[in-house]
């Protein structure tokens, strides 16, 4: 590793909005960074609580935090008032209730330098379920189009966190704002239009909360609809594409059926959606190969088969699953 004179600036932009419960824990870990040629810029999108103020007091105890505040926009537009404050020449984003390791910035910033690259993508991560395990840190650079790929089969998260990005090809890419699910599928496919190599990493440096009242945990039936038409607006801006991509992005596209059908069961919703229940069921009836074909678990193919014979049934024990989860791990950080 390089001395730290001769490493530039990060820029760490966090958008906020009612998250006071986690928010001083976010923001310690990221002033605590090893990296200190950072700016840590705090964008408030009107939250109600007093996450604003909490904001205020970090950038008054220390210069590299900015805090900005805005009226409510949602996520896209509170990163892309970020971006457009950042003078790093790499941004990277962290979730106003998640928090990271110590080498964070500087694992990726290494990641990135040392490799040449644009863009630095980590594949693991610390979450709710992370269980100890010993294994080897690695790198390797793929294509772009790979890249895309791994997205859509999950093997590399679809968010903006546990990434970094060269700052003079944001001026060519920006978060969408009529898109609030899915936005950071959508940013990163488009980011990856502009670049033909990427970076991969898997050391865990970055911890998502368990927050229950997340967009994430929360079922909206018109934030599944949202993510899906963020898919064909991904669709719409591919340069580069190839049978894997057109292939794993069917498939994705085909487990929304799963999602949605899973969150109007356990939110008790079937009765005013009826329709799309139906259609959930068809859909999946229709193309059961795909997970049959794809999927290498023997377990998730019987999962599978049992959403084939028996969906609500399968949807009923999966809420109860997802209930004893949220009681288990939403006490937050």
């Amino acid at each position: 590793m390089i001395g730290q004179s001769k490493y530039p600036l990060v820029s760490i932009v966090v958008p906020v909005y009612n998250v006071s419960r986690y928010i001083e824990h976010c923001v310690a870990s990221l002033m605590s960074q090893e990296y200190e040629q950072i700016e840590i810029i705090l964008v408030d999108d009107g939250s109600t609580d007093n996450s604003g103020s909490i904001i205020d007091g970090f950038s008054k105890k220390d210069s590299r935090v900015k805090s900005i505040h805005k009226t409510n926009g949602g996520v896209s537009a509170a990163r892309n008032t970020g971006i457009d404050a950042a003078n790093g020449e790499y941004v990277m984003f962290v979730d106003g209730d998640d928090w990271v390791e110590p080498d964070y910035v500087s694992y990726f910033v290494n990641l990135v330098i040392r490799n040449k690259a644009s863009i630095g993508m980590g594949t693991e991560y610390f979450t709710w379920k992370n269980v100890e395990n010993n294994y080897k840190i690695k790198e390797e650079i793929i294509s772009a189009e790979k890249a895309i790929e791994d997205i859509y089969n999950d093997k590399i998260f679809v968010a903006v966190w546990n990434k970094i990005y060269k700052k003079s090809l944001l001026n060519k890419v920006t978060f969408s704002t009529d898109i609030w699910y899915g936005e950071g599928m959508l940013f990163n496919v488009e980011f990856l239009q502009l670049v033909d190599t990427v970076v991969i990493g898997n050391k865990e440096v970055y911890h998502q909360t368990f927050n229950p009242n997340s967009a994430m945990r929360n079922f909206n039936l018109e934030n599944n609809y949202c993510g899906i038409a963020s898919m064909w607006l991904q669709r719409s801006k591919w340069k580069k594409s190839n049978r894997r991509i057109e292939e794993e992005w069917n498939y994705h596209r085909y487990r929304f059926n799963r999602t949605i059908l899973d969150g109007i069961v356990r939110t008790g919703q079937v009765q005013e959606n009826k329709s799309v229940y139906k259609d959930c069921v068809r859909n999946i009836r229709k193309d059961i190969y795909m997970p049959l074909k794809r999927e290498k678990s023997i377990k998730q193919k019987l999962i599978w088969m049992a959403y084939y014979f028996c969906p609500m049934t399968t949807s009923k024990l999966m809420a109860k699953r997802f209930t004893k989860i949220v009681k288990k791990f939403g006490g937050g950080v």
